[in-house]
């Protein structure tokens, strides 16, 4: 790995900076959808990858959802759900947000590389996380999604990087292991504390500060 100006570190969102989706939050979504959670849990990620991609834009997303329901959503609904959505995806990790501080003060570069629909990126850009980073790519601008080969390439390119000068964190073995088929190198996030770790052994080192 090279000096820290010119290496990059690549965050995933998702699991990484953001934790999960919180229970009460999913259970707003499904009363906002008028069903129970685990009724509603399998049609909401079984259009995800889709609207990740762009192939939805949100309104047709919550119309195959509501399909799959046997139910149809207002367009009040849909803003609505639209809206919940995006808020179940803010809730920030706050470990994740130190080591981001921490590789910042460092001199490292960051970015961002997440699965996400337009309507959420047009969110996430707005949050004080997003100031970390100076490039934001989303797969519904990219036009594919991890682990796809053509998402990480998308990604060097507009990086200006060389695989070899990357490091890429995110909770999904699988987008690792999509990210290493490049020759980028992978880290699976389990904790902020862990990917300290791991990232030591790649040559970045950073130190807590305070």
């Amino acid at each position: 790995m090279t000096a820290a100006g010119s290496t990059w570190v690549v965050f995933d969102y998702g699991g990484v900076i953001c934790t999960p989706q919180p229970d009460a939050d999913v259970a707003a979504l499904a009363a906002a959808a008028g069903v129970p959670v685990p009724e509603f849990q399998g049609p909401y990620w079984a259009y995800r990858l889709s609207y990740d991609r762009a192939e939805l834009d949100g309104t047709t997303y919550w119309h195959k959802v509501a399909a799959a329901l046997g139910l149809s959503f207002s367009v009040s609904q849909i803003a609505e759900l639209t809206r919940l959505d995006s808020a179940s995806w803010l809730h920030v990790c706050d470990g994740t947000i130190t080591l981001l501080e921490d590789l910042a003060a460092a001199g490292y570069r960051l970015a961002l590389l997440s699965n996400a629909p337009a309507d959420f990126a047009e969110v996430l850009v707005e949050q004080p996380v997003a100031r970390f980073f100076e490039h934001l790519a989303f797969s519904a601008y990219l036009g594919s999604v991890k682990p796809e080969p053509e998402c990480y390439r998308a990604v060097l390119a507009m990086l200006g990087a060389s695989p070899g000068d990357v490091v890429f964190i995110d909770d999904r073995p699988e987008n690792v292991a999509g990210a290493a088929a490049v020759g980028i190198h992978g880290v699976h996030f389990t904790t902020p504390e862990a990917v300290r770790t791991a990232l030591a052994g790649h040559g970045i080192l950073v130190t807590p500060r305070g």
